[in-house]
């Protein structure tokens, strides 16, 4: 099992995650992965789960009691909880009432004054507990240190008082070599890990080896354009595992105040025989599909509308373009539900 990785954001990470048949096939059944944000040996925090979960604190606690709890009776009136979300919006909440107030009131206070944001309630044990609204790797939940976090136990440093958002587990496919899943909140300087699980018996492969995306967006991105390419055989069947390559031919062009230069860009075609590059915007780049005869100039569009384009696309080509692309026109089955 081995990763590769494509960062099409600063804080959108995907990952196209290998995972050969053999190495699972009998043993079990889902993908987990997993994320570091600190060294390739940790501390990891799983970023899937059993179900799209929201980001939850205390991270452990339980899901909602059938029966509302009241919970411990604290003086609370006046002073305010400080959160944070998706690590950039602020929610103060300043309780009301008269003191002594329940953790269930304080739970109730919590979640009608998030705007829709949060959900709040007190586990059988008693323990106050903060989640999104929101489920998956996009969402986040931080505490802040304020004069209510500590009546309401809550932690104010980390690892206890961030918590992050699940995705499902991947589910694994006979036949299927390469799964794709998107870190909504990564960064060039994290590292991950993947192991298999069984959702039966609940046994656990090894883990993969640490890997890191490497790099992260920094020039702004209304300088870049995703140029796509889809390939299929005279069957009509996709072509998957197909090299592309991008080159970059050096003019000492500067954008966005950083200059544009670097090797050759090189990425497989996955399986639905799609490949997609990030380019900045006015480079001349060469194009060429390996094993083949096509190789052809291009221009990156650098009309800001034009967020994706073809790289087979005539109307970006550099002078005379000997490869006329022809597009048929095809019908389509409709898609029906057996």
């Amino acid at each position: 099992m081995f990763l590769s990785v494509e960062a099409a954001q600063a804080q959108s990470t995907r990952l196209e995650i290998a995972a050969r048949e053999v190495d699972w096939a009998g043993s079990f059944d889902v993908l987990e992965v997993w994320r570091s944000r600190d060294t390739p040996s940790g501390p990891y925090e799983e970023l899937t789960a059993d179900l799209y979960r929201p980001a939850r604190i205390p991270k452990n606690a339980a899901d909602p009691p059938t029966v509302p709890v009241v919970g411990t009776l604290v003086t609370l009136t006046g002073k305010t909880l400080s959160l944070l979300l998706y690590e950039t919006e602020r929610c103060d909440i300043t309780f009301l009432g008269a003191d002594p107030l329940s953790y269930g009131s304080a739970a109730s206070q919590i979640t009608s004054k998030s705007a829709g944001r949060l959900n709040s309630y007190v586990t059988d044990e008693g323990i106050l507990v903060i989640e999104t609204r929101t489920p998956g790797t996009g969402a986040s939940l931080r505490v802040l240190k304020s004069e209510a976090a500590p009546i309401l136990r809550l932690a104010t440093e980390e690892p206890e008082s961030l918590s992050y958002g699940n995705d499902a587990r991947i589910q694994l496919v006979n036949g299927q070599e390469v799964y794709s899943f998107t870190d909504q909140l990564g960064s060039g300087l994290y590292f991950y890990k993947t192991r298999f699980r069984s959702s039966t018996t609940m046994v656990v492969s090894a883990f993969s080896e640490a890997f890191s995306v490497g790099y992260a967006v920094t020039i702004d991105q209304q300088f870049l354009a995703y140029g796509q390419l889809d390939l299929v055989g005279l069957d009509g069947v996709p072509i998957k595992g197909q090299q592309v390559r991008v080159h970059n031919t050096f003019r000492g062009v500067t954008v966005d105040s950083r200059l544009v230069a670097g090797s050759d860009l090189i990425r497989r075609t996955d399986l639905d025989g799609h490949v997609e590059f990030q380019l900045v915007r006015g480079q001349r780049v060469s194009v060429a599909i390996m094993g083949t005869d096509l190789v052809r100039d291009i221009t990156v569009p650098t009309d800001p509308e034009i967020k994706r384009f073809n790289l087979l696309d005539p109307s970006v080509s550099v002078g005379e373009d000997t490869f006329k692309v022809q597009i048929p026109s095809l019908v389509y089955a409709e898609r029906r539900t057996l």
